[in-house]
């Protein structure tokens, strides 16, 4: 063979070697775009799974916060006394305790659908945050099954003691009306007392006496006849039998006519004018409420 066909088949060779070599790299090439694009992928999927959960979270931890704070109100309300009478403030701190913590489930409640959708929709599935949710949810249900008890506790106490106003007002009214009764049963005993121990005199000239229909007489011979014809009451002084002791007469004579024990008065006579004493007041009266002296 000659050295020219040596020649040509050496370069044949290098020329075969160099465009194996060439293709080999331009494959290597292609392969490590296709993984530099996989891996860019990857990445931008990672960062979106991250931004997701964080907002995950994020929503999961305003909704745990939100039961703490329901929590803490229904503590607040227990230890507050229920629907005591007149404690308008109290009763209306509790309303607005109790609108509170219904807006916070509301407002929870809304949250979780939300989350639950969210998560329906993600072309990820994270079994841990679902279960998370589920325990969220029934930690709402519970708080509101324990607002609920509160609630019908309220109303039930707001009932007894509309309950209790109601048997006040008529216990008050019995006892208005017993005060009145009674009042009246004194009014009624004082003045029967008053009527008892009330007790009538006049003194007064036989003319005068006679003007009044107080005495009468039928003729020189016959003694006058005293309160028994149809007498002036108005001329005579009312006066309380058990308190009246004496009775000035203003005259230097004087003679009793109506009829009263004698052992029971005295008749005084002091500057030449009379007074009558009533020595024992329950004897002097027992015959007669009405007094009559004669006096010149």
């Amino acid at each position: 063979m000659s050295s020219g066909q040596n020649n040509m088949k050496t370069k044949l060779f290098l020329l075969s070697v160099f465009i194996l070599t060439m293709f080999a790299c331009n494959s290597r090439s292609g392969d490590y775009q296709s993984l530099q694009a996989e891996r860019d992928s990857l990445a931008r999927e990672k960062e979106a799974m991250k931004a997701e959960m964080e907002n995950y979270f994020a929503t999961i931890n305003q909704i745990e916060q939100n039961i703490e704070k329901i929590k803490n109100a229904e503590k607040l309300i227990t230890l507050q006394p229920l629907g005591e009478e007149g404690d308008v403030d109290s009763r209306n701190k509790i309303n607005d305790d109790l609108s509170f913590i219904n807006e916070m489930l509301k407002a929870n409640r809304e949250e979780i659908n939300l989350l639950k959708n969210k998560l329906s929709r993600s072309n990820y599935k994270f079994a841990e945050l679902e279960r998370t949710i589920s325990r969220l949810t029934k930690a709402l249900e519970e708080e509101a099954l324990k607002v609920q008890a509160l609630e019908n506790e309220l109303v039930k106490k707001d009932s007894l003691i509309n309950e209790l106003n109601v048997n006040i007002e008529d216990l008050s009214g019995n006892i208005e009306a017993l005060e009145s009764e009674k009042e009246e049963h004194i009014t009624k005993i004082k003045e029967q007392d008053e009527t008892i121990h009330t007790a009538w005199y006049v003194f007064g000239t036989r003319k005068e006496l006679r003007e009044q229909n107080i005495i009468t007489s039928d003729g020189w011979f016959r003694p006058g006849r005293v309160l028994e014809s149809d007498f002036n009451k108005n001329y005579f002084v009312r006066i309380d039998a058990r308190k009246t002791k004496s009775i000035p007469l203003y005259s230097s004579s004087a003679k009793i006519l109506s009829t009263h024990p004698k052992s029971s008065y005295t008749l005084e006579k002091e500057n030449d004018i009379f007074t009558l004493l009533i020595t024992d007041t329950k004897e002097f009266w027992s015959v007669s409420r009405y007094l009559v002296i004669e006096v010149d």
